[in-house]
């Protein structure tokens, strides 16, 4: 599969996720309050679909300026490890404020396990940006795509456990 396929693809998965984000936002606004935590989840899926939707047009459209070389590539790798890197620390950092302010978190592991996803994504583009994987520098950069599709999959696991709780005992 062409890169710019593969691309594409991710870009329309990223849509659909932020979509349903939307989605959920939009019903649960109706229906109950927000509660800190939950807001913390949905943007965590938010942000890293819409990351990964941007981040995958990012290198085609890099590929203008050196249609077919590698610079473009190394070049989103650099602005997908930035924006990757700054996510994960102020996701971080919101989710410690909350902790600190009383809202613990409400299901175990997931915060760590979306920061390592965002870490070892951010690492990835970072040291691919370098030259370092070579020839497998398209095979870098998507990897950490589909690392950010994951983190927005874990999140809207996350919050739909919240909601199913929240379902089988109110208040």
């Amino acid at each position: 599969m062409p890169a710019a396929d593969l691309l594409a693809l991710i870009a329309q998965i990223a849509v659909a996720l932020a979509g349903f984000s939307g989605l959920i936002a939009a019903l649960r606004t109706t229906s109950a309050t927000w509660h800190p935590r939950d807001i913390w989840s949905l943007s965590w899926m938010l942000g890293a679909s819409i990351g990964a939707l941007l981040l995958a047009l990012l290198p085609l459209w890099f590929g203008l300026l050196d249609p077919g070389g590698a610079r473009a590539w190394r070049l989103a790798c650099v602005v997908a490890g930035l924006s990757s890197g700054t996510f994960a620390i102020v996701m971080t950092a919101w989710g410690r404020r909350l902790t600190r302010r009383g809202f613990p978190r409400r299901v175990p592991g997931v915060p760590a396990t979306l920061c390592i996803l965002l870490a070892v994504a951010t690492l990835v583009d970072l040291i691919a940006a370098t030259s370092a994987f070579g020839a497998r520098l398209v095979f870098a950069y998507v990897g950490s795509l589909l690392l950010l599709l994951v983190a927005a999959l874990l999140a809207l696991c996350v919050f739909l456990v919240l909601l199913a709780r929240e379902v089988r005992h109110p208040g």
